[in-house]
């Protein structure tokens, strides 16, 4: 049986959906410029099946996917040794206040003339997009579990690594998928912009560009089964990713081991 939550949402798309097929039938748009839900679900699976779209896909969800290692890896290090030197605190928030405002793809033309029309472009604008979410989340977080504990680890010296696996880890879960999640839709949503604006980066195409393709060719139906592959992306992630309760159950049963 259904749950309520699945229900709702169920009805509220078909809801749309209804909308959706009455104003492709009577609106006052021809079907080139919006088409039914049937010719965009059959231009999405000639896409799938002739313009590799779940490559497309792959491939824009790996650079997004790799982004946001090393983003997390350089926002656990920096929040980590914040707690521990002023100096590094202090010039974390910073380079935070002054960079966090700064959109990605107001720094790609800088960055093209650096680095060219490459993969380390790109690297670096989503590294740039998902970094200072995270290190705002980590730092709040980490500085909350520790204050918190510090009268424990003081009084039973606890090593530095043994409080990252038994305290700091367990406290912050809950909020390092809040920031995994803030920076994900950050760095995806920089991501397909620069493919739209700029086009194909290294020997691979993604989402942002299959939609300028079709834009090019005047492919309504194409562009929005574009955007249909961009919100299934969404709530994959979504769905899978960004369940931190099940992470927390996982990392729990680890440290009894």
């Amino acid at each position: 049986m259904l749950k309520k939550p699945v229900v709702y949402r169920l009805f509220f798309i078909s809801i749309l959906i209804i909308i959706w097929e009455l104003a492709a039938h009577f609106g006052p748009y021809p079907d080139a410029l919006f088409p039914s839900l049937v010719a965009v679900v059959k231009r999405l699976g000639m896409l799938v099946m002739e313009e590799a779209l779940l490559l497309k896909a792959l491939n824009s969800i790996s650079i997004v996917l790799i982004g946001m290692i090393i983003s997390a890896l350089i926002a656990l290090t920096l929040s980590l040794l914040g707690i521990y030197l002023p100096f590094i605190k202090e010039n974390t928030k910073l380079l935070n206040s002054v960079a966090s405002p700064l959109p990605g793809i107001a720094l790609l033309p800088i960055v093209i003339l650096w680095l060219g029309l490459t993969s380390k472009a790109m690297m670096l604008i989503m590294v740039h997009a998902m970094l200072w979410p995270m290190v705002t989340t980590l730092t709040l977080a980490l500085e909350r579990v520790h204050f918190k504990y510090l009268r424990l680890i003081k009084v039973f010296k606890i090593p530095f690594w043994r409080r990252i696996s038994t305290i700091y880890l367990p406290g912050i879960i809950n909020d390092v998928f809040a920031g995994f999640e803030i920076a994900w839709s950050r760095g995806w949503r920089t991501l397909l912009s620069v493919e739209m604006i700029f086009g194909i980066v290294g020997s691979h195409s993604g989402l942002g560009w299959l939609i300028y393709e079709r834009r090019m060719y005047m492919d309504t139906a194409g562009m929005l089964a574009g955007l249909i592959a961009i919100a299934v992306c969404g709530v994959l992630f979504e769905s899978v990713l960004f369940k931190a309760k099940r992470w927390e159950v996982f990392i729990g049963t680890t440290n009894l081991h």
